[in-house]
């Protein structure tokens, strides 16, 4: 008899468009990173399965839901939502605009599936910010992290793959301890 557990939980990620959503996800399921920028349209829908060794008994299988960020799909949004077991906000560092934006997409996602579900603060493009393309600082993140009720703030870059799955790692051991599963 097996004392292995199989889960499955849903995970919305989320930002406005062009923050890197899409290579996040490409990034961490595929392994692959592609330079041309292609505008989600709706959703891109992805599964992984996390490795856990310090779980070794727990298979964690997530579906990605990678969400379009621009404003005009903003009523298709909402139904992807339901069901989300946690939710990885994303931002550019180089674009203060859609770390500012975040408070309303937090309100777009709790709207559907209330408050209280485990959060990640994601700032990605680490790899292009310099002293002077950087708009957002590591305090903004930290603190807006508090603000969001997010478990961690993860500074990343797809493009170099620079904490790409500690971002869905962490998540996926929040859903699980949240949820009594570890």
């Amino acid at each position: 008899m097996s004392d292995n557990k199989n889960y499955i939980y849903k995970i919305c990620v989320v930002g406005d468009g062009g923050v890197g959503k899409t290579s996040m996800v490409l990034r961490f399921c595929e392994n692959t990173f592609k330079e041309n920028y292609i505008m989600t349209i709706g959703s891109n829908f992805s599964t992984k399965t996390v490795e856990l060794p310090e779980y070794p008994n727990v298979t964690v299988k997530l579906q990605l839901w990678d969400l379009a960020g621009q404003k005009h799909f903003s009523f298709v949004r909402p139904p992807f939502y339901r069901g989300s077991g946690g939710v990885v906000f994303v931002f550019d560092l180089t674009r203060r605009s859609s770390f500012a934006n975040l408070a309303g997409w937090k309100s777009e996602v709790e709207k559907v599936i209330g408050a209280g579900k485990p959060y990640i603060l994601v700032g990605n493009k680490l790899d292009i910010t310099t002293d002077d393309t950087r708009e957002v600082s590591s305090q903004d993140g930290e603190s807006y992290k508090n603000e969001l009720g997010a478990i961690s703030y993860i500074e990343a870059s797809a493009k170099q793959d620079i904490k790409i799955g500690n971002i869905f790692k962490d998540l996926t051991i929040s859903i699980l301890k949240s949820s009594g599963k570890i």
